[in-house]
């Protein structure tokens, strides 16, 4: 039977036959109601929802009915999609029935799907939405976490989002809407700001129980957001009785309970929580409250825009700065792997980016909509709930699969893109060509990993060629080989230098019939690896670093040893450390301890067969095999130094059987009272001693004159404690007490965030530096280390590139480029942010493409102020940790 939109069953009720019949409202009510002003497509200045009685006591309660949409955690996406949509049926129902009844909806991935699903009811959803009493807030996929996802991908939110609820119901998205994300970043209010947000709601991350629910936040680099803290959580109304005399009593509890947090006379009720479906009684309710003679408040239905007329108007609010974080720090390590995935989908799509921008300046126009078909899947699981890793098992199980679509088509995308650069390269030389390609703003050195095959026999070595016929050291990781002992095909390894930003230069790998003494190596019995910039000790058996010497100046890096894993019980929950969840309304500030031998199991309590090391022209490495690691467990670990490179690479392979328990990896450091600095989305922060929190790419523990830098790829848990530094490699944890409700019930298993018999391996890795995380420009080592140089090989042609060049050079050291995409009608979008929080004038990006014209651009690509050209330059300044985002014409 085909389905009928409710406005053709039901007569709707329109505004002039409201106003007409509204005897009931009383004369002063209407009088406001005509004197307050017009309707404004998509942000509501609706005279109806502001209207407030002359006569009517000064406070007001404003109740914004809503539904936190959680779209994946203990069902799954379609399952809640079955359990959701008819809600916002509902909804509309009582948008139709009371003229007086506002809602309120945010995420695409909820709206999206029900227009597709009910198209029936478009019409009447485009009304609502146009009187601004269904009111789009959020303008964002998901309800993202703010810590775990980059910077970049929280762009792509934003401009997935908004350009939905502009394109289809013609809204500009001016509220931020983070009601139930787990902790917000100090970046956070230049982010919003540049996006075109107004304001933030949420209800987790308040630095502690005394801030009022109204305030302005301060990022770090000085931006300001109007902050609406819901202290009394996003559900404060839910569940209002249907009885007026309960209804009044209710009410006044809400109303009263409030009052400490509030220096206005407003007040903030959210109506309904989690996938809740709307009170039909409400309005009713309502309705019969605001006719008492004696009420103690005016009661309004509104949307958010209702409450902030009033709330902007105020000038009292204090200003907030800085961190809104931790809150649940089990998050950071639970189901470890959903953010190793996120971190190399995120490389994957923006790589795929900046060579799609390289294409359409060549003359290959690429189809975006791909892009977007692998970005979505990511961007939905950046939910809150889905990133902290804290949903029942067939809600993982399909996050993995939707982060491994992602993957596969990312790589599908960058290895096609690749390919067509490639091609327009000249490789002509003797050898076989590998086109290496640097995915970063600046000019960099680093490690080319390929693969290479001989169909000749005889080949017994390999030799690089540079673009200047240099030799230069190669290695050859493994081999398989023909009978008559010559290579038939080979890993090989070596370091490319000088690859010019967001650029390629062309190695050769020439086959030779003889060694090479170039490239000797041999294997060593003691436990030292150096090269020009560290000597390390190891301890053979266990994997333990026992010395870290920097050459430079002489500083032992380490006071006991490091690249120690450690073994804890925990007993926590998914969201929490050694502890059930709670509120999680308040930062968290409890210490953690630095792990204690005689309390806690450490790696070097066991041992395995010695390792060795090996020292080759490229590399020295030691490997360690897996071993046996506390009750039924395994631990293995590779060390790697590289010839020129100030990186130390680990990777470490843990195999878990046991049920509640945390890894983490430490380095003791030598540094006393050092600063503790974390990198965030498009910047840094210092942070205090002992607490876990969310980094990015690396954390680093300096006093000024020497320090020592932790990268990691997808590690976001770290903290230093007393000296000690340390990152969180997994934890094996449950749900364990949780209310039913919000789609979670009865049976429902979480039981594979035990991770009983995982066996994963994780990456991270260390610089010790001489200054402080400026001077060691520790933001470059990280990126580095997250977006390895790519490599492809080619056939020998002619081409339009020469054998080295880069498509755009940033001047400054500190400014760091992270995106460079197709934007609309030809356009080329750049993005990058000041690194180091330090003011810098008379920046200038020059680009290897004559620039036709340039303007800068807000995040979600809207064109700004038109920028003056100087042939393929601009120039412009930053301020500390500022972001700016130009949109190019390039002359073809």
């Amino acid at each position: 039977m085909t389905k009928k939109s409710f406005l053709t069953r039901r007569k709707f009720v329109s505004h002039a036959a409201f106003l007409g019949a509204a005897g009931t409202l009383g004369v002063g009510n209407i009088t406001e109601l005509f004197a307050s002003g017009s309707y404004t497509r998509g942000r509501s200045t609706d005279p109806e929802s502001s209207m407030l009685s002359t006569l009517a006591p000064k406070d007001t309660f404003w109740i914004i009915p809503h539904t936190h949409w959680e779209g994946a955690v203990f069902k799954t996406r379609e399952q809640y999609l079955d359990m959701g949509l008819p809600n916002i049926l509902t909804a509309l129902k009582l948008l139709n029935d009371y003229p007086d009844y506002r809602f309120t909806l945010d995420q695409v991935c909820y709206v999206k799907p029900f227009l597709e699903r009910y198209p029936e009811e478009a019409a009447a959803f485009y009304q609502f939405v146009n009187e601004g009493r269904l009111q789009i807030v959020g303008g964002i996929d998901s309800m993202f976490d703010a810590n775990i996802p980059s910077g970049e991908s929280m762009v792509r939110q934003f401009l997935y989002g908004k350009s939905y609820f502009r394109d289809k119901l013609g809204v500009d998205v001016t509220i931020g809407w983070a009601l139930d994300t787990f902790g917000h970043n100090a970046q956070m209010p230049q982010i919003l700001k540049k996006a075109g947000f107004n304001s933030y709601w949420f209800q987790r991350g308040a630095p502690d129980s005394k801030v009022p629910s109204e305030w302005l936040w301060e990022g770090i680099d000085g931006t300001r957001i109007s902050a609406i803290y819901l202290a009394q959580s996003y559900c404060n109304f839910a569940g209002s009785p249907d009885k007026i005399d309960e209804f009044i009593t209710f009410c006044k509890k809400r109303f009263e309970s409030l009052s400490h947090l509030y220096k206005g006379n407003d007040r903030i009720g959210m109506a309904e929580c989690d996938v809740s479906e709307p009170l039909e009684s409400l309005p009713v309710m309502v309705g019969k409250f605001e006719k008492l003679s004696d009420k103690p408040f005016n009661l309004r239905l509104a949307v958010p825009t209702d409450f902030e007329a009033t709330m902007e108007k105020r000038t009292d609010r204090p200003v907030i700065s800085g961190d809104l974080n931790p809150i649940f720090q089990g998050a950071y390590s639970s189901r470890i792997e959903l953010k190793q995935k996120l971190r190399n989908v995120e490389r994957l799509l923006t790589t795929a980016e900046k060579l799609g921008a390289i294409g359409n300046w060549l003359g290959r126009p690429t189809a975006e909509e791909k892009v977007w078909d692998a970005w979505e899947p990511s961007l939905f699981n950046q939910a809150h709930d889905l990133m902290a890793g804290v949903m029942t098992d067939q809600v993982y199980e399909d996050t993995i699969l939707t982060y491994d679509f992602s993957a596969r088509t990312g790589k599908e995308l960058v290895d096609d893109r690749l390919d067509y650069l490639a091609s327009q390269v000249d490789t002509s030389g003797e050898g076989i060509p590998v086109v290496v390609f640097n995915p970063l703003g600046w000019k960099r050195d680093d490690v080319v990993e390929t693969m290479v095959g001989f169909k000749k026999g005889g080949i017994v070595d390999i030799q690089v060629a540079d673009q200047a016929n240099k030799i230069i050291p190669v290695e050859i990781v493994e081999a398989e080989r023909f009978r008559d002992g010559g290579i038939k095909n080979a890993k090989i390894v070596f370091i490319a230098r000088g690859v010019p930003a967001m650029g390629e230069a062309v190695y050769r790998v020439i086959p030779l019939t003889s060694a090479s003494q170039m490239n000797a190596s041999q294997e060593i019995s003691e436990g030292v690896m150096e090269n020009e910039y560290y000597r390390i000790k190891l301890e053979l058996s266990t994997g333990a670093i026992t010395s870290i010497g920097l050459k430079s100046n002489k500083w032992e890096v380490l006071y006991k040893a490091g690249n120690v894993v450690v073994h804890q019980y925990d007993g926590g929950d998914l969201w929490e450390l050694y502890g059930n969840l709670r509120a999680g309304q308040v930062v968290n500030d409890r210490k953690q301890p630095v792990p204690q031998e005689n309390v806690d199991q450490f790696s070097t309590e066991y041992r395995g067969e010695r390792g060795k090391v090996h020292q080759g022209p490229v590399y020295s490495e030691y490997k360690l095999a897996p071993h046996r690691f506390c009750a039924d467990g395994a631990l293995s670990t590779t060390i790697r130094i590289y010839k020129g490179l100030r990186r130390i690479d680990i990777k470490t392979r843990i195999e878990n059987n046991e049920k509640f328990v945390r890894y983490q990896v430490m380095f003791p450091t030598t540094i006393k009272e050092g600063k503790i600095v974390h990198e965030i989305p498009f910047g840094s922060i210092e942070r205090p001693n002992g607490i876990e929190f969310p980094a990015q790419n690396w954390a680093d523990y300096s006093d000024g004159s020497r320090g020592l830098a932790v990268l990691n790829r997808g590690l976001p848990g770290n903290l230093t404690s007393d000296s000690t530094m340390m990152v969180s490699l997994m934890r094996s944890a449950r749900i364990a007490s949780y209310g039913y409700g919000g789609g979670y019930e009865r049976g429902m298993s979480s039981d594979t965030g035990l991770m009983m018999g995982a066996d994963l391996e994780f990456d991270y890795a260390l610089v010790p530096h001489e200054g402080d995380w400026r001077k060691a420009e520790v933001y470059r080592h990280g990126l580095e280390y997250n977006n390895p140089l790519l490599c492809r090989k080619s056939g020998i042609h002619e081409g339009k590139l020469p054998k080295v060049w880069g498509m755009l050079e940033v001047s400054k050291p500190n400014v760091v480029i992270t995106a460079m995409k197709p934007g609309k009608e030809g356009t080329t979008i750049v993005r990058l942010y000041e690194a180091s929080g330090e003011a810098t004038p008379g920046v200038t990006l020059k680009s290897m493409a004559k620039i036709v014209s340039a303007n800068e651009a807000n995040l979600v690509e809207d064109t700004g102020i038109k920028m003056k050209v100087t042939g393929d330059t601009i120039q412009f300044d930053l301020k500390p940790f500022e972001i700016k985002t130009f949109k190019l014409r390039f002359k073809a």
